[in-house]
Order: C-alpha cells, then structure tokens, then sequence
C-alpha cells in the first residue's frame, strides 16, 4: 500500500483537505406568518395578560385582595328569562360584601372594560364590545354587584322571601328586562355565553 506523501503545502494549509470534504452551502429557509393563526393566538395572549397583570397587582399591594378591581359592564337592555338576586360575599376577594345576581337571557350592546396596572406600561384599558345587532345570549351568568344602575327596570312574576336561616332575602322573578344599565362587578361567570359581532380594544 502506497503512502500518501505531504507536500509543503499540504502541511502549511491543513484547511486544504477540509474544503474537499465541505459539503454545498443550502439557502436558508425563510418562514411565513399564517394571520389567521396570529391574530386569535395574540388575541387569548392579550387576555391572559390582562388576567395575570391583575393578580400580580392584587399579590404585590396588600390592599388589593381588599379592594377588588371591578369591571364596568353596560348594556342598552338586558332580558332575562329567569333572574335571582341575593346578597352575599364577593368571590374575587371572599371578604367584600356584593349583591349576587344570577340570570338567563339576552344583553343588547354589551360593553365590558376593565383597566389593569401592568409595570412600566402603566394602565391599559381592555374594552369588549358584542351584540349592536345580535344581542348576546348567556345562560348562568352570576355577577357579584358591587353597585348597578338602570334607567327603567320591569318584573315579571316577582317573588321576595328569607334565606333559610332568616337573614338576608332574595328576589326570584321569573322575566326581568332593565334598559341602559351600567354595572360594577368584581367577579363574572357564566355556564355559557355567545358574543355576536366581537370586538377587543386595548389602550
């Protein structure tokens, strides 16, 4: 077997032997952003902020946890087809006292804000807005009040009576309809909940 002989260039470039063995260089390959992905992915980012901003700012002052942040909810006319108003304990501090109301039905130009403190930003306002022409329907929506307003409010097959133990009462109506209210909540839920006609603002 013959050896292979080393000239005296082949021992000054030793990258010599590399370049032979370097394979082809291949484009980079140059990705595209689908928007119909985007958008509603940084859409529920948005939201998840706004929810981890307000517990950050609830954990870090001591206050907070005391004096919830409530949201402003405010709708042309709210029909319901069942509506249950008690009083209880707000369930996003567990200590403030709240009207507690629970209902079916419709709400006509519903409007959902809250403002959150988030570092260096400062506040940023999110604004909802659903149902201009569709209204938005809701079953089991339960909403802590912290205070509500409306300008004309009409029962339908009202009822008031005591709670078991005999002090606190509650209001059951069987069709409730209450025109340009305006709502300040600590706390919202509900079973289920359809938004025509969505739109989200952040300031």
């Amino acid at each position: 077997m013959e050896q292979e002989h080393f000239t005296e260039e082949s021992l000054n470039n030793p990258n010599l032997h590399d370049e032979d063995q370097k394979q082809p260089e291949q484009n980079p390959a140059i990705g595209a952003v689908n928007r119909s992905i985007f958008w509603p992915v940084m859409l529920v980012a948005l939201l998840l902020l706004g929810g981890i901003a307000t517990l950050v700012s609830r954990g870090a002052i001591a206050m907070a946890a005391a004096v919830p942040v409530p949201v402003t909810v405010t709708s042309s006319m709210i029909k319901t087809t069942k509506f249950r108003l008690y009083p209880g304990i707000s369930q996003a501090d567990g200590a403030s006292p709240v009207a507690v109301n629970q209902l079916d039905g419709t709400l006509s130009n519903l409007v959902i804000t809250k403002t959150v403190s988030l570092p260096v930003i400062g506040n940023v306002t999110v604004t909802l807005k659903a149902g201009q022409n569709t209204p938005v329907s809701t079953t089991g929506l339960t909403t802590d009040l912290a205070a509500l307003s409306s300008e004309s409010a009409t029962f339908v097959g009202q009822s008031v009576s005591s709670n078991a133990n005999g002090n606190a009462f509650e209001i059951d109506a069987q069709a409730v309809t209450l025109n340009n209210i305006t709502i300040n909540a600590p706390y919202m839920i509900a079973n289920s909940m359809t938004l025509p006609g969505l739109t989200l603002s952040v300031k």
